[in-house]
């Protein structure tokens, strides 16, 4: 069968697949491989359908790598006979005893002409990394631990030494700070405190964390996977001179039957009020019917105490 047919079974497979998932939400949530939704008649078709869609992928897989393998060995060849005949036409260019002409490389005196250029090179180099060194050293002074003829004597061994342990001690120590600095800002049973790093119940999460992530990733990218199969079976068979094909005919009845199989949805429930129920009422703010008004107390006095008589004005003795 030809490979791009092989491929396209499978994402007509994978389309199916998810054909599956999506008209049974139930099993595909519940997972089909779990008991006891793997024994249901939904689960049954789609995991008949994911073990033919892995047989497919697998022939398809096989086919597309002899291809590729046949492909690679004719652009090998083609890339062999190209370099060739750049090397003769350059070879062309060269005169016969040129030890640049690739017929000339395992040439005795090629090979002797090479070794001696090289031998010229590595002492040319030396020689000015010498002359570099003496230039740098006669800058120091003559017990100047930095300068190369020191470097051997013990004591600026020892200097070194001493030098490498405070520089590792003040490392350690500004370290420790900060992981202390770090963990008093935590609660104590917090994981991420580095003394509580090796606590079992801290290792348990972090080991859970990583396997949730991983599953998250491996999910995203077989829904990717699918996604893109998903395409490319719909391109496939919607062409009208695939939609004969023994696949897309397959792929057709198992939708319909996946339809068949998968169970009815249940409409959900209307905000409105069910016919048939009686609306309560809401209470109103008046009063209810049959209970008696209370009077507000009025600001007037009350009927039992008697009403003080306002004083009179006194007149005032005349002056006779």
């Amino acid at each position: 069968m030809n490979p791009r047919k092989l491929i396209s079974v499978v994402c007509a497979s994978l389309l199916l697949i998810l054909g599956i998932q999506l008209l049974n939400p139930t099993a595909a949530s519940a997972g089909c491989r779990d008991y006891p939704e793997s024994v249901t008649e939904a689960c049954i078709a789609q995991n008949l359908a994911e073990e033919q869609a892995r047989q497919i992928a697998s022939a398809a897989e096989m086919a597309a790598g002899q291809a590729a393998a046949a492909q690679a060995a004719i652009d090998s060849a083609n890339r062999e006979a190209a370099n060739q005949a750049a090397r003769q036409a350059a070879d062309a260019q060269l005169a016969p005893d040129d030890c640049s002409r690739s017929t000339n490389r395992n040439a005795q005196n090629c090979i002797d002409a090479e070794t001696e250029r090289a031998r010229v090179a590595s002492e040319a180099a030396i020689a000015a990394e010498k002359a570099a060194t003496q230039a740098a050293d006669s800058l120091l002074a003559p017990d100047d631990c930095r300068r190369t003829t020191n470097r051997a004597v013990k004591s600026c061994a020892e200097a070194e030494a001493a030098k490498a342990v405070a520089e590792n001690a003040a490392k350690n120590a500004a370290e420790v700070a900060a992981t202390k600095a770090a963990d008093s800002l935590l609660a104590p049973d917090d994981c991420s405190r580095s003394t509580n790093r090796f606590v079992q119940s801290c290792i348990d999460a972090a080991t859970e964390k990583a396997r949730a992530e991983n599953a998250a990733i491996q999910a995203e990218a077989q829904a990717e996977e699918i996604a893109r199969s998903v395409e490319f079976a719909k391109e496939f068979c919607s062409q009208p001179a695939n939609k004969l094909d023994p696949q897309c005919v397959k792929l057709s009845a198992a939708e319909a039957t996946a339809q068949k199989l998968a169970p009815i949805a249940k409409p959900s429930p209307s905000p409105t009020a069910k016919k048939g129920s009686k609306a309560k009422p809401s209470p109103s703010p008046t009063a209810k019917k049959g209970s008696k008004a209370k009077a507000s107390p009025s600001p007037s006095p009350k009927s039992s105490s008697k009403a003080k008589p306002t004083p009179t004005a006194k007149p005032s003795p005349s002056k006779k």
